[in-house]
Order: C-alpha cells, then structure tokens, then sequence
C-alpha cells in the first residue's frame, strides 16, 4: 500500500504572495523617485553654477605682423624680333633661316636703369638723394654669368646692351626694406624686308595675369605670343582670347607649360585663325610668368609694320591710354590710327572717350561715345583727328580694357583707293598704362618725345607738378627739370632737348658715347599723370614708330598679418 507523498519545505500556503510582490513593487517605486530627485537636483546644480558663473565667451586674438624683408625687383625683356613660319611637331615654332633677322640688318638693343626709391616706407625713410640699388642683366635661363652689372653713380645706375641676341632679366636688389625702382626696355629696328619697322617695349614685371589689348591672326597678320618664366618653378599658363564676334575657343590646349628659366612661343593663328582683331588674356599658376605679343603684317610681298603688345591695366570702368601720336588723316581715310576696347564681362554697356591734346579735352565727332557689346573686340577709327599727340581716357559704365594703335606710312589717311596696298605701312601699339610716379629705360639711339599728360580729376584743381629726372647712358643724374601741366592736357618733350638742357644745367658737356638719355624718372605725388615715350626713326618711305609705356615703382607690403589658430 502506497503511502502518501509529504510537502516539501519551499510549498507556502497561496494567500501569502501577495503582500511580498506588493513590498517589491513599493521598493522599486521608491528607487526610482530617489534617482529623479538625484537628477533634479544635480540639473538644478548645474544651472545655478552656470547662471553663478558664465563661461567667458572667446576673445578675438589680433594678428601678429610679421616683417617681411623686400624682395628683389625682377623685369624680365623680349628677346629679338622673329619671323615665324608654320608650328612643327613637338616644338613651339621653327624659323626659316633664309628669313632670319641678321645683325646687319636688324639692330637690337637693350638699355637698364635703377633709381633711388622717392616713397616711404614704415621703418626706413627714402629720398631722391639716396644712392640707387645695384643690380644685373642676367639671361632668362640664368645659366651663365651676369650679361651687365648695374652700378650706382649716385642716385642712378645704368647698363645697356648693344647686339641683344636673346630674352634678358634685370633684377635690382633691395635696400633694406625698399624695393629697387628698376627699369629696363629693348628696341629692334629692321630697316627692310618682312619686319620692316621699329619695334620697342619696356620690361615687364612677372605677375600672375597680363591682359593683351592688340594684335590679328587675319590673313598676313601674325601674333606671336611669347611666354617668359624668370622664376625658379614652372608655371601652368592658361590662355583665353576674344576677337570681333566674341570669344574664341583656341584650338587644342589653352594650357602651357612653361619651364623654370625658359619661353615658350605660341602662334595664335595656328590656334585661333581669321580673327581680324584679337585681345589675349595670360593667367598663370604655380608661377610668375611676363608675356608679350608680336604683331606683324604682310601685304603681299609690301610689310605693313611690326610692333610689340605689352601688358595693360585689369578691366575697370576707367582706362588711361598715353603716348597716342597720330598724322592728319581724313574721317574716311585707310589704315588710320585706332582704339581698341573689349568688354570681358557678360553685361553690355558704353564708353565715353576723350582725347587730352596739346591744347585741351578733344572730342572726335561720332566718338563720344560708343556702344560696347559684351565680348566682341572693338576697334574704333581714329581718322579725322588734326595730327599731334594725345592721351587717351576712357570711361565706361562696365568694366573694359582697351589699348591704341598708331600707324605711320605714305599711304595713311588716304582714300580707300587700293594704292595704299603697295606701300610699306608702319605700326606701334600703346598700352594702357597706371597713373603717377615711375622711370622709363631708353635704349641707346631713340629719338623721339616724351608725352606728359594731366587727366582731369574733379578733387584736384589746378596744374599737376612734377620733377623730371634725367639720367645718363654711364649712370650720372644729368640733371632735372620742373614740371607743371595743365590739367586736360598732353605735353610732349623732345628726348634730345631733355639732354641738352640737363646738360646746360650741369655746366659741362656730355661725352660723345654717353651723348643720349638712358632713362628719365618722373617723381611726383599727383595721382592724375600719366606719361609714355614716343619713339621715331625718319625713314624715306615713312617714318618708323614705336611706344614705350613707364615701369610704376613695385609695391610691397612690410609687414604681414600672421593669425596663430
């Protein structure tokens, strides 16, 4: 007989469970009121310890500045006139040797100079007094020893080059922290065969974008465009250009890589053909670069001139164009003188043009003002104008660039009757230039004047004043002269009276080698001057002209503000 199972010791009766799972829940509750409470109150902590005491917001630290000692003034020359044939597999342009400029026919020279800073800089005190800096003529590749040495006699040095064969830098060094005035400009004179004329052009300074206002990729025409790296990297060079119907898209590449120390040349009517007039645009990266363009022309077997196109001024809605010298020429007449405007922009506007003369403001009838089309190149005639000397100003309601043509030739101004055609024509491109102080190199032989002008400034009253410097082809400060130019007016001063009266001056006459100016410096702290240099070479089948635009004084800064993150 089985016998029954007893309870274990775990069994509780059914009625006592309840009140443990009550005593649980209570605990829990309690916890979890206490862990708010705990909460609340650190909040509450840390809210009256933020209103107690705010954190401190962050104080702007001011920038540290830093000297920067001044850098050496760099200028880098053309090279020689060329005339290039077609572009040839893995190379820039080939030249046919029969064609190639001779030194008994083409003369080509090269003039420097360096002066004595007249500005101010924080720290050190300048003035006209002071002796000018040392300097050389190096080439371009730096590969050999120093071409010329410029050494102060004073407040000047001069050196120059008689057989220019190649592309030249002049580097003037320092003084403390002011930057060398430096100066330089070539000049190669062909008296016949395809590049008959005078071509002349300062040296340019090195910079990341160079604007090119001149030039024509037309049949006959030739735009040579020359890339020159002085530095010590390569520099990526992007080219854009705009012709008469807007802007031209160049065939292949628009990128050039140009080497440390080398050019590169480009033939702009192999990469933008038939454009009858032509404005370049030159940026660089990873490098300062100078370009240049040289413009010739052939008409049939007769030249019609050659010249050089420098860099002008950055778009903007005022533009100062000096060294304009035109002959008498109909309204109506061929091959006149022209100005050339471009619109970079994408907006449409107009320009007011002014010409400063001898005697005051010269309005060209239909020409006070003009239409401009957003991205189509414009030349706009000069004819009619009575012959003399003038300065360009240009002021637009959208920013422009422009630059002016001047021609020279029996044929110029005469009626559009095709006799022109054989008769060799001259050309000179001037550029638009920055107003105020700077020095201007003359290669030896120039002849010619140099046109002062003063643009109306409705601040500024009365005549602008200025002090002529001129110096000597050894070096000497020949002498210096006062001037006083009315407001709205050009004045032109012959080269050789220049020298004859600083001679005069000095009291003792210059020897015959160094019988020519090799550079003037115009001091002055007027902002509304601007000047140029208007060179002429008499020639029986019409005179051979060219223009050179002044070096402004390099600007730099002492000192560098340095932010530390």
């Amino acid at each position: 007989m089985t016998e029954p199972t007893e309870p274990t010791e775990t069994t509780e009766p059914t009625e006592s469970r309840p009140p443990v799972r009550r005593a649980v829940r209570v605990r829990s509750l309690l916890a979890r009121a206490g862990s708010a409470v705990l909460v609340l109150g650190v909040t509450a902590a840390v809210v009256a310890m933020a209103t107690v005491e705010p954190v401190p917001a962050q104080v702007p630290v001011p920038p540290l500045l830093v000297e920067v000692p001044a850098p050496t003034a760099v200028v880098a020359c053309p090279g020689t006139t060329r005339v290039p044939t077609e572009p040839e597999a893995g190379g820039d342009v080939v030249y046919d040797p029969q064609f190639d400029p001779a030194p008994g026919e083409t003369v080509a020279r090269l003039q420097a100079i360096t002066a004595a800073p007249s500005a101010t800089t924080p720290g050190e005190e300048t003035s006209a007094g002071d002796p000018a800096a040392t300097g050389t003529l190096d080439p371009l590749d730096a590969t050999a020893a120093a071409l010329a040495v410029l050494e102060p006699v004073g407040a000047a040095a001069a050196a120059g080059i008689g057989n220019l064969t190649g592309a030249v830098v002049v580097r003037g060094e320092p003084r403390g922290a002011v930057p060398a005035w430096v100066a330089g400009a070539v000049s190669s004179r062909t008296a016949e065969g395809d590049l008959r004329g005078l071509a002349a052009a300062s040296c340019q300074r090195p910079g990341t974008e160079t604007w090119l206002v001149g030039g024509s990729t037309s049949l006959g025409s030739s735009s040579r465009l020359v890339l020159q790296n002085p530095g010590r990297t390569p520099a990526l060079v992007r080219l854009e250009l705009w012709g008469p119907s807007g802007a031209v898209e160049p065939a292949g590449s628009p990128e050039y890589l140009v080497p440390a120390g080398q050019e590169r040349v480009v033939l702009l009517e192999g990469v933008a053909a038939e454009q009858r007039r032509i404005v370049a645009r030159v940026t660089s990266s990873g490098g300062l670069v100078t370009a240049y363009l040289q413009d010739s022309e052939l008409r049939g077997l007769v030249p019609a001139g050659v010249d050089l196109v420098v860099a002008g001024q950055a778009p903007a809605t005022h533009q100062v164009v000096p060294g304009l010298s035109v002959m008498q020429t109909a309204a109506d007449g061929v091959d006149t003188s022209v100005l050339r405007l471009l619109v970079p922009g994408a907006e449409p506007g107009s320009a007011a043009i002014t010409l400063l003369g001898a005697q005051g403001p010269v309005t060209l009838p239909g020409t006070a003002s003009v239409s401009l089309e957003a991205g189509a190149v414009l030349d706009v005639p000069l004819g009619g104008l009575p012959a003399g000397d003038y300065t360009v100003v240009v002021d637009a309601d959208v920013p422009v660039v422009a630059g002016a043509l001047l021609t020279r030739g029996a044929g110029v101004g005469g009626p559009d009757d095709g006799s022109s055609e054989d008769r060799p024509l001259e050309r000179a491109w001037a550029a638009s230039a920055p107003t105020g102080a700077g020095l201007l190199a003359l290669p030896a032989g120039s002849l010619g004047r140099l046109l002062v002008a003063a643009v109306p400034d409705p601040a500024l009253q009365g005549p602008a004043e200025a002090t002529l410097v001129v110096i000597g082809a050894d070096g000497a400060v020949l002498g210096e002269r006062s001037l006083s130019i009315p407001a709205g007016t050009t004045t032109a001063l012959p080269l050789d009276a220049l020298l004859d009266r600083a001679d005069d001056a000095a009291g003792a006459a210059t020897p015959a080698e160094l019988a020519h100016p090799a550079g003037v410096v115009l001091r002055t702290a007027d902002p509304r001057l601007t000047w140029a240099a208007v060179l002429v070479t008499p020639d029986a089948a019409g005179d051979l002209v060219s223009v050179l635009t002044p070096v402004a004084p390099q600007v730099v800064r002492a000192e560098v503000p340095v932010r530390v993150r």
